[in-house]
């Protein structure tokens, strides 16, 4: 298993906040690191990286990040989901999909859902809009992001 990539919580949040699946947030054990996020027909469940695990349930921003011991060039066959999740253990999934973004050693995968991949084996040549594969180690980590404030939420003193 690969050591900590990222230089924080807060780094990680921050560069790849646009890139968060929107997500249900099912019920909790109080106090429990792991967060259960369905989107789209897939119930996930992910280590909630971002404690004291306080995500309400409900709508929720969360970036996914997976590890896998490698990203596969995968080609588009007839019939076959351009795009595809499958659950396979808690917090394990074999998903398909598009490349949207390469900032090594992350690189961002729409697989009906973004996430944010890790990969001992990364091609050199791996471009955007290439189709990848992927299994995931155990667990998938989840960075709930705080929600989004209204303008009207702003104090008068923070807008200026």
């Amino acid at each position: 298993m690969r050591g900590m990539v990222e230089d924080g919580v807060d780094a990680l949040m921050t560069r790849f906040a646009g890139h968060a699946a929107v997500v249900e947030v099912g019920a909790r054990v109080e106090g429990s690191p792991l967060l259960e996020c369905v989107a789209d027909e897939v119930v996930l469940h992910v280590l909630d990286r971002t404690g004291p695990y306080l995500a309400e349930r409900g709508p929720a921003r969360v970036i996914i990040q997976a590890e896998t011991a490698a990203l596969e060039r995968v080609e588009l066959v007839e019939g076959a989901l351009e795009r595809h999740v499958e659950v396979v253990a808690v917090s394990a999934i074999i998903a398909s999909g598009v490349v949207l973004l390469r900032e090594d050693p992350f690189v961002v995968v729409d697989a009906g859902l973004p996430f944010v991949v890790t990969a001992d084996e990364l091609p050199d040549d791996l471009a955007l809009g290439e189709r990848v594969r992927f299994e995931s180690r155990a667990p998938i980590h989840g960075f709930v992001l705080p929600p989004e404030r209204r303008r009207s939420e702003i104090a008068t003193d923070e807008q200026v």
